[in-house]
């Protein structure tokens, strides 16, 4: 029985090895009926973990998330190279590991930490002419690729035991974790490739907030992500909030800005010049994103014909879940 016309937010998906993040998508989409909705960053198919998906007025968050690192556990094994730098590409290249020392290897993979240049594998959506380059490489063809500067603010080792390596890391955003176990083991001498890739955090989202694939797929309803669904507000936590009245919510909903004149710096959170807020409403939830025209402390002086807030993009009021009962039972999300 459908409770709900839709359901809005962010939902965290523990993703399986063997499906891509459109997969994902596909498949919420298709099972609880989300008319909109999308990955935030991709992971390869063969790579497991946080899956950001947002969905109806979820989507419209994406632009005003904050670019957090990414965390990872990584599996490498040295001693082969292949066409897509993990496991499911074809080896190309084979070099001796076996006098490689523990120690040595260590140390060089601290190396890496730091702004680092990386050349984008051909097995990655980055387009050259306006084409993936997955695409000529799945045609044998290989191009010239521009070095990428990315940053790598934490890599630990965890264990060695050759050929594996196992290590974290905390990285930037656009980072190719498979470039990076290349580049590892091309310094080595030996070669690697990645045998196991799991992301742990994306930004402020992590595996703790994560539903499991498993778990996802024995759902049916919408009602029955609630306890794993991200409100549109708490999904932005480091925005300040304006608690909407309904005048100001009223005014919001039609488009207008807000003049000074409309405000009370006391209801104000601080807030610069330029910086974008989040309206809220006690009975609607996330109203808007603003932008502010006018430093917060400088409201009380300011001309009250001036603009003060400015939409830059309103949210449809969340669908009111509908009483309990009737033909079926309510489902256990224990």
């Amino acid at each position: 029985m459908e409770k709900r016309k839709g359901i809005d937010g962010l939902l965290i998906v523990d993703k399986p090895e063997g499906i891509t993040s459109l997969d994902v998508v596909r498949e919420v989409k298709r099972r609880f009926g989300v008319e909109r909705a999308g990955h935030i960053g991709t992971l390869d198919p063969f790579a497991t973990g946080v899956l950001p998906v947002a969905m109806n007025e979820g989507t419209k968050l994406v632009p005003f998330l904050s670019e957090g690192p990414k965390d990872y556990q990584v599996t490498l094994q040295l001693g082969e190279e292949t066409t897509t730098d993990d496991w499911t590409g074809q080896v190309v290249m084979r070099q001796e590991w076996e006098g490689l020392a523990a120690a040595g290897i260590t140390a060089l993979i601290h190396t890496f930490r730091g702004k680092i240049l990386q050349t984008p594998p051909m097995f990655s959506a980055v387009k050259v002419q306006g084409r993936p380059l997955y695409r000529l490489a799945r045609k044998g063809i290989e191009v010239e690729r521009k070095e990428r500067e990315v940053e790598i603010y934490r890599i630990q080792v965890e264990e060695i035991e050759l050929p594996l390596v196992r290590f974290s890391l905390s990285c930037s955003k656009g980072t190719y974790v498979r470039a990076l176990g290349r580049d590892i083991g091309r310094k080595l001498g030996c070669g690697a490739h990645l045998l196991q890739l799991r992301r742990v955090r994306s930004g402020p989202f992590t595996l703790e907030q994560a539903i499991s694939w498993k778990r996802l797929t024995e759902l049916s309803t919408a009602d029955a992500l609630h306890p794993w669904l991200i409100s549109l507000s708490a999904a932005l936590p480091d925005l300040p909030e304006v608690i909407g009245d309904e005048r100001l919510v009223k005014m919001v909903r039609f488009g207008k800005e807000m003049m000074v004149q409309d405000l009370s710096p006391q209801a104000l959170p601080a807030f610069e010049k330029g910086e974008c807020l989040k309206m809220s409403s006690p009975d609607e939830g996330l109203v808007a994103i603003l932008r502010s025209e006018v430093k917060g402390t400088d409201i009380p002086r300011a001309n009250p014909e001036w603009v003060a807030l400015r939409p830059l993009r309103v949210f449809r009021p969340s669908p009111v879940p509908l009483p309990l009962g009737g033909e079926g039972d309510s489902e256990n999300h224990a």
